[in-house]
């Protein structure tokens, strides 16, 4: 689930939360300066404050659009930074429903890209928290893998910037035009509630009908890939951490709803079988090119009448 070699970070952000803008800014300036983030200037260039600027590349890190080249301290960007943020690419503005749950996807189902992501939508039982009651559970967590101990701050600031990520802004905030509280595109998925009247906020589950199919099938796709296998049943893909019905929120009865098609979904890639109690996907065809065609085809579900 995390590897043995796993270093986790709770910071880089900046507390600033994700930005609809911020990727595609990041990008262009990076293809034309790789060495941006190692420049003292480099929130100039990106027309922004100082500290929004080593946010820009932590996001864009985390969320698998550029990162740091293997030698010296250049960025680049990703094949999928590559396709999706181009001029000429899929969503460079961030706009549509695809991106908001594949940048979702892209943060919560790798560990090595944001822990707090990861343990809230894959490892948190029960589905409500404070931000002090997660932060001991991740501290729990740290101890239990020997990690480097946070501070109780440096986690709870952690957790601050998730809920604000997911949260809908109070009427107090809307009235004193808290700026980031309105332009995070993770928002829009309704995955996290605030309860009235209460710092007590609930993950929520249901059929997430703005989710492509092509992308829960990509999910899917990433799940076996990671494990190096052809087949994975419907509990895994429910109930495993990693696993589209834990990131997603789906329940089981929306995944098999939406799996009855899944041999279309996947232009032939993969099947769905139902035989003598046993209910799995299996895929007669993995790889990148197959990743590629169900993101590309749940781009394209959007413009579709």
């Amino acid at each position: 689930m995390v590897p043995s070699s796993f270093i986790p970070t709770f910071s880089g952000h900046e507390t600033f939360v994700l930005r609809s803008n911020w990727l595609k800014k990041g990008y262009d300036v990076i293809k034309q300066h790789p060495d941006l983030f190692s420049r003292p200037d480099a929130y100039v260039r990106l027309g922004i404050g100082k500290n929004m600027a080593q946010s820009i590349r932590y996001w864009g890190r985390v969320c698998g659009v550029f990162d740091k080249q293997t030698e010296g301290t250049a960025s680049a960007p990703t094949p999928l930074g590559d396709w999706l943020l181009a001029d000429d690419g899929a969503d460079p503005f961030l706009v549509s429903p695809a991106s908001w749950w594949l940048l979702h996807w892209q943060l919560a189902a790798r560990p090595e890209a944001a822990i707090t992501w990861f343990y809230t939508f894959n490892l948190l039982r029960g589905g409500e928290f404070t931000i002090s009651q997660l932060g001991l559970h991740l501290q729990a967590f740290a101890a239990e893998h020997n990690w480097r101990m946070p501070s109780t701050a440096t986690i709870e600031r952690d957790i601050d910037c998730l809920v604000r990520c997911y949260t809908r802004p109070s009427q107090k905030q809307l009235a004193t035009a808290v700026e980031d509280a309105l332009l995070c595109p993770l928002m829009e998925l309704g995955l996290l509630q605030n309860i009235p009247g209460q710092r007590i906020y609930r993950l929520v589950s249901g059929p997430q009908p703005g989710l492509p199919d092509a992308l829960l099938a990509y999910a899917i796709h990433a799940m076996v890939e990671a494990d190096g296998r052809k087949t994975i049943s419907l509990r895994q893909i429910s109930y495993a951490p990693r696993s589209p019905g834990r990131v997603f929120r789906l329940d089981e009865d929306t995944l098999l709803h939406r799996l009855s098609t899944f041999e279309k979904m996947t232009q032939g890639a993969a099947f769905y079988t139902d035989q003598a109690g046993i209910r799995q996907v299996s895929w007669r065809e993995t790889g990148p090119e197959v990743a590629q065609m169900l993101l590309e085809q749940a781009f394209a579900q959007e413009t579709t009448p």
